[in-house]
């Protein structure tokens, strides 16, 4: 006795202690999801919630009916046909008619969508039940209740009422009606719980021995195993076993909420939750041990109204002022700075050998001992640096603290102190830890910035590791030790090593990534979180599988990996948590709504403690999870098309409707209902007849077609869960779209027919006049054939007449040309290659004598055939007139009155802008005692082929423009670039060319026809370079061969090609 006393004594002593030193008591949160007016529910006072057949949540409030699918609601008032009052009770009988009861005494129903008021009574309607031969009971405060037979009857004038008050045995005041599962219809009155006896239609007590009497029973509900559960005012609950006939009284004392029970419900795990008013909510577990959730440990409102479950397994609570609540599970807990965190911003987690439970965080460290008691460090109390970033526990139980900006830090337990470590934080250039790691050899891995420090616990010993050590990189993001003892070392933007002993890999990973997080799996396979690639799969010898967003994970930035006792991978990120489940390969997702409150995950922020329960660091706090509560919600989603618009137009959902072929913009909305994560749910549509396939999956729940053309189509669509399960069976709708009238066979067939007689009848009829118009027509054609052959006739004659004029035109022109006689005797070694296109020539050669001078041109007039020999005729006349009877020798002087000579014939009394004529020449003077040689040209170059180079008569060389092999040179002397007739301008004059010849110089002058011809292979010009080439060539040959080398030069070239212009070429040989 005396040693029980010291030992309790000194667990007091010891507690008390720990009571002062500490800054209070650590409690955890759970996570319920809230939807209240802010988030469109009609009213934050829920009476009622009830789940239809399609998912739909239905919750009477304090402002009317409101109809929930996970994220919209849609309210319904005395606009829509409800009963005047507060919604207080809802019910869903065995025809899926919702029955609503009101505050003020209506009874309302809802009955393929329509909502209808059944009933007014000056009461609170409080509960529905049917019985056993499809009665309905409704019961009220004040009206006693009312049977309603033939409920399921679409008309309600079918509907029958009876009503049971105090007078019938009864009362008036009746808080519930239940019916056991052996269909006794229970009610729960002021004057306590009464039964309806069928055989006798009498209401009996319901006797239960040892039953309080001295508080009043305000609720009941019967178990799955047959125990009947009885709810009071202030006296807690009681739970009545049949079998046993034993009665057990639950209240605070127990570890109850409050004692003042609302309501009950039993989920598909036996668990017993009790609804309290003031308390918030009690787990009763198989085992009758009690949990209860209250404001300190995350309900909103302590007030419940009501409790139910979906078909998930939520909790589904109705609150008094915090509308509607779903608890999801107790797979997460969370805490913060509300519950006595230094700082929401959580970078490391650790529990250790004693099982206290550090959590670093920006502004120090928190140890919340096995007593759940807190204490926290930072600068006031002996932690030097406050960011801290990672906590790691040795082999001996010393715990070391990395942080940024203080390097790393060992805790003293001995002094409660943190001491620097400056063995480590001497080998560091900048004190900042971005990661660290305790091998099974009891070494400490410390990760920096600028390299790896390696520290030996037992002895002491420090070293630094780089790159130029082995390392891929020195800015250290990640370090791991696997299962063999191996350093796996992620290095920013440059991959992967691993220590081996002293041996250092890098790793060949076919990727460039910034590895953030590293874990091993059970398999022995190493899984590598990125920077935005993802998580990577290494199997030691290469990627066998690279995960990302596409695949299922919230997020391409991978924060953290773990893995739990089953082999599950969790994977924090930015967005989220995911778990990869090797058993079907699949990815899970967790975030707000599921209970992951902090979303955001830190950095290397998690660890597993003893009982397998995982720890995560986030944005906003620490997040707990116990993994042996985690609820997957493999159900298939119950999937609905909505609403079905044509041409913007709501129409019935009616399968197989019809619609005429203007009927063609189409739209669908859809949707399915998962309270456990809604925004985790993806679609697929498909509509057969338009599509070929599933479209991508969507978040929407809204898909249009147009325009379609008529045809039969369906319309399908499925809905995965947060899960990832699918519908087995596809929601479907039928239609079809009317071609038009003239799209149809019977009008097709009559339109061919149609068209077939009419085509005959006309064919026929044409036969006729076709016949009777060739008769005609023949005797036309033979009138007209005289015709024509008279005017063929007649034309032939004309036309002989005017080649027979041209031809005599080129008789005058030959005549007027010079002999070949008259060049061969002042220039001896000359040709003339003179080749008109037409029968008349366009271009012409001259040639003229003056004292000791020799004048000579290759004239192109404007245009070829007779307008070309006009103008030739022109411009011979005029030359000869400015060498004979003005005595002008100088090349650019006759250019310049040859000009002006043809300006003035062609335009006397004429607009000068309608006369475009005029002539390209290139005109030379030889000196036959000088041998000086003077040039001008319009537009036509001169060439001069010469073994010497060229000099002007003042001794200036000139440049050769193409060269042969045998040293000869060709130049070319450049005319001036405006034509003869063409301008009159003063300031517009000819160039004179002077130059001093050798013996065996050649000269040529051209036209541009010979250059432009097309021909050859590919149909194109000659052009001038080859023209060249081909006078280097043959220069060395006598002037008669040159000319018929020309001539079958060219006759090759233009092949059968017709002639473009008149050519003609003038060579001479000084």
């Amino acid at each position: 006795m005396n040693i029980n006393r010291f030992y309790i004594a000194g667990k007091i002593f010891f507690l008390s202690a720990l009571f002062l030193s500490a800054n209070f008591v650590f409690s955890q949160k759970y996570h319920f999801d809230s939807y209240s007016v802010k988030e469109g529910l009609a009213q934050s006072s829920v009476y009622s919630i009830q789940q239809d057949k399609n998912g739909f949540v239905w919750m009477g409030t304090a402002s009317g009916l409101s109809k929930f699918n996970g994220k919209d609601f849609i309210n319904y008032t005395t606009e829509n046909g409800l009963a005047e009052g507060a919604v207080k009770s809802i019910y869903i009988d065995q025809s899926e008619h919702i029955w609503i009861g009101h505050v003020d005494g209506g009874i309302s129903r809802i009955v393929d969508g329509k909502i209808e008021l059944v009933l007014s009574m000056s009461a609170d309607i409080t509960s529905f039940e049917e019985d056993a031969v499809g009665n309905l009971w409704v019961s009220s405060f004040k009206g006693g209740v009312i049977k309603i037979t033939n409920p399921y009857t679409l008309s309600k004038d079918s509907l029958k009422f009876k009503q049971y008050k105090g007078q019938e045995g009864l009362s008036d005041v009746v808080f519930q009606v239940y019916k056991l599962i052996d269909n006794t219809i229970c009610f729960v009155t002021d004057v306590g719980v009464k039964y309806y006896n069928i055989e006798k239609e009498e209401f009996l007590k319901f006797q239960i021995e040892d039953m309080p009497s001295y508080f009043q029973i305000i609720c009941m509900f019967e178990s799955k195993e047959g125990n009947l559960w009885f709810g009071s005012y202030n006296g807690g609950a009681y739970e009545y076993s049949k079998k046993e006939s034993k009665l057990k009284i639950y209240d605070v004392r127990d570890g109850l909420a409050h004692n003042w029970i609302t309501s009950f419900y039993q989920d598909a795990k036996n668990n017993i939750w009790i609804g309290t008013w003031g308390g918030g909510i009690t787990k009763v577990n198989p085992n009758k041990s009690l949990f209860s959730i209250s404001n300190e440990n995350g309900i909103l409102d302590s007030k419940i109204r009501c409790l139910n479950g979906d078909r998930e397994g939520n909790l589904l609570i109705g609150t008094k002022e915090n509308g509607l609540l779903i608890f999801k599970g107790e797979q997460f807990l969370s805490f913060g700075e509300k519950e006595g965190l230094l700082n929401n911003q959580v970078w490391a987690i650790l529990t250790d050998e004693k099982n206290q439970n550090w959590i670093g965080t920006n502004k120090g460290v928190t140890v919340i001992n096995e007593f759940n008691v807190i204490k926290n460090y930072n600068e006031e109390n002996g932690l030097a640096f406050e960011e801290v970033r990672y906590i790691k526990e040795d082999k001996t139980g010393n715990i070391w603290i990395g942080t940024w900006g203080g390097g790393v830090m060992q805790y003293n337990s001995n002094s409660d102190r943190f001491d620097m470590s400056y063995r480590i934080n001497s080998f560091m250039l900048q004190p900042l830890i971005t990661a660290l790691e305790v091998d099974k050899s009891n070494n400490l891995w410390v990760g920096t910035t600028d390299g790896l420090v390696y520290y030996e616990i037992n002895n002491q010993l420090s070293n630094r590791l780089t790159q130029d050590n082995g390392l891929a990189g020195n800015d250290i993001t990640a370090i791991y030790c696997d299962s063999k003892n191996k350093i796996w070392v992620g290095a920013r933007g440059k991959g992967i090593s691993t220590i081996d002993g002293v041996d250092i890999q890098k790793l060949d990973l076919n990727i460039k990534i910034s590895p953030t997080s590293i874990i091993e799996d059970q398999k022995g396979n190493i899984w590598i979180g990125t920077e935005g690639k993802g998580v990577i799969v290494y199997n030691g010898k290469k990627v066998i599988a690279k995960y990302g967003s596409k695949d299922g994970l919230l997020s391409d930035y991978i924060s953290l990996l773990n893995i739990d006792n089953e082999g599950a991978i969790w994977i924090g990120t930015n967005k989220g948590l995911n778990k990869f489940n090797p058993v079907d390969q699949k990815f899970y997702s967790y975030n707000q709504k599921m209970g992951y409150v902090g979303i955001e995950s830190k950095n290397n922020a998690t660890y597993k403690d003893k009982d397998g329960s995982l720890w995560f660091g986030t944005i906003k706090g620490v997040v707990k999870l116990n993994t042996n509560k985690l609820h997957d919600n493999k159900l298939e989603p119950l999937t609905q098309i909505t609403r079905f618009r044509v041409n913007l137009e709501d129409r019935p959902l009616i399968d197989g409707t019809e619609l005429n072929y203007r009927e063609k913009s189409i739209v669908f909305d859809y949707g399915s209902i998962c309270l456990t994560n809604p925004n985790q749910v993806y679609y697929q549509v498909m509509l057969e007849g338009a599509d070929e396939d599933w479209r991508p999956l969507t978040k929407q729940t809204i898909e249009t077609y147009s325009p379609l053309p008529p045809g039969k189509y369906k319309f399908k669509v499925k809905a995965s869960n947060n899960n990832g399960v699918w519908n087995s069976e596809p929601e479907t709708f039928s239609f079809k779209i009317t071609p038009p009238i003239w799209q149809r066979t019977w009008f097709i067939i009559i339109c061919i027919l149609l068209i077939t007689i009419i085509v005959f009848s006309f064919v026929k009829y044409r036969e006729k006049q076709l016949i009777k118009e060739k008769q005609i027509l023949e005797e036309k054609v033979i009138e007209r054939t005289e015709e024509v052959v008279q005017k063929s006739a007649e034309i032939a004659q004309k036309n002989k007449d005017i080649i027979d004029s041209i031809t005599y035109a080129k008789r005058i022109q030959d005549a007027i040309l010079p002999s070949n006689d008259m060049f061969t005797k002042e220039l001896p070694q000359t040709f003339v290659l003179f080749d008109p296109k037409d029968i008349v020539s366009g271009d012409f050669y001259w040639l003229a004598t003056k004292d000791s001078k020799s004048l000579f041109a290759a004239v192109d007039c404007t245009g070829h055939g007779v307008p070309g020999a006009f103008m030739s005729i022109v411009g011979y006349n005029l030359l000869d007139k400015i060498v004979g009877e003005y005595g002008i020798t100088e090349p650019a002087e006759i250019l310049n009155e040859l000009n002006k000579g043809v300006e003035e014939t062609l335009r006397k009394g004429v607009d000068s802008h309608h006369i475009k004529d005029g002539m390209d020449i290139a005109l030379c003077t030889f000196d036959n005692q000088t041998g000086i040689l003077e040039f001008s040209g319009a537009y036509n170059p001169l060439y001069i082929i010469s073994k010497n180079n060229l000099t002007t008569d003042k001794g200036e060389a000139i440049g050769y423009n193409m060269v042969d092999e045998n040293g000869l040179m060709l130049f070319e002397v450049k005319a001036d670039r405006f034509p003869i007739g063409s301008y009159s301008e003063s300031n517009k004059k000819y160039n004179n060319n002077s130059f001093k010849l050798s013996k065996g110089d050649t000269l040529y002058l051209f036209s541009d026809g010979y250059a432009d011809q097309f021909g050859g292979p590919n149909g194109k010009k000659f052009r001038y370079k080859q023209f060249k080439q081909l006078l280097l060539s043959i220069n060395s040959k006598p002037m008669d061969e040159q000319k018929e080398i020309l001539i079958d030069a060219m006759s090759e070239w233009k092949g059968k090609m017709e002639q473009v212009d008149d050519i003609i070429v003038i060579g001479t040989k000084l």
